[in-house]
């Protein structure tokens, strides 16, 4: 017993830093400080806060309010009625479950839980979106926009350099020859098909991303669109071609209709 008021330390060699109301009760459990803190399972710890609870052995609150880490070295670092239940799981925010083993939850601000469903998994609530910048200065990065369904990558032309324009029609004829084929991730169910080319062959047709195991999504975007004005370049040949042949067809009709009409006066006599 370091301080504070009513604190009891009740496991073998447990400690209560200080603070007010807080029980120590696991072997080895520390409570370093807080308001009515509960330290129940073996190596557990409580650095503070209101409320809270470790029942699990090794595991650890940093602080928060009516917070509960209840499996073997679950953690939370914080917040507010957050529960780490998986064996070591994670759980901050606001309301974040981390029920199954392994699994990480962040919770923001809204009320309502925010839950994992299944081990190892990796959840992330940001209701006001989600920003992952891939250089310091921040200005390079994916942003997932509030409310939104897809990544937005940064593509303004002032953070670009080297820009070399392509040749759609010959970008059309490489892709052309890429195999297309559907398969599935040996790290998948057999069941879960996708669609798309080898990185090799994309690689050998274009050079393009970090090498021949891997496929940049806005290279593959860049690569369609090329091949769409492409195609639409020969559409657009092939609609010429056919107006000028449709022109020539409009003017044979014409001299064949002067020459019937010169022939008729010649065979009525």
């Amino acid at each position: 017993m370091a301080g504070g008021d009513r604190n009891r330390a009740l496991g073998a060699w447990a400690a209560a830093g200080g603070g007010y109301t807080n029980e120590a009760s696991g072997l080895f459990a520390t409570v370093a400080g807080g308001w009515r803190g509960s330290a129940t399972e073996e190596l557990s710890t409580i650095s503070g806060g209101y409320r809270n609870t470790t029942s699990g052995v090794g595991s650890a609150i940093g602080g928060g309010k009516f917070n509960e880490a209840t499996a073997l070295a679950a953690t939370v670092p914080g917040g507010f009625l957050n529960t780490a239940a998986g064996a070591q799981s994670f759980a901050a925010g606001r309301k974040a479950k981390a029920l199954h083993n392994g699994a990480f939850v962040w919770g923001d601000s809204f009320d309502e839980d925010k839950s994992s469903s299944a081990a190892d998994q990796f959840n992330v609530y940001a209701s006001g979106g989600t920003r992952i910048f891939s250089n310091s200065a921040a200005t390079t990065g994916v942003l997932l926009a509030a409310g939104g369904g897809s990544w937005t990558s940064v593509s303004d032309r002032d953070a670009k350099e080297n820009i070399t324009p392509v040749d759609p029609q010959g970008v059309l004829e490489r892709l052309s020859e890429i195999p297309i084929a559907t398969w599935n991730y040996k790290t998948q169910d057999d069941g879960i098909r996708h669609m798309g080319p080898m990185a090799q062959d994309f690689y050998a047709a274009f050079g393009l991303g970090l090498g021949d195991k891997s496929i940049d999504t806005i290279d593959l975007d860049g690569v369609a669109l090329a091949a769409i004005q492409g195609l639409h370049g020969l559409v657009r040949e092939g609609q010429e071609k056919l107006a000028e042949k449709d022109a020539e067809i409009a003017q044979l009709r014409a001299e064949l209709e002067d020459l019937r009409r010169a022939l008729i006066p010649l065979t009525s006599r």
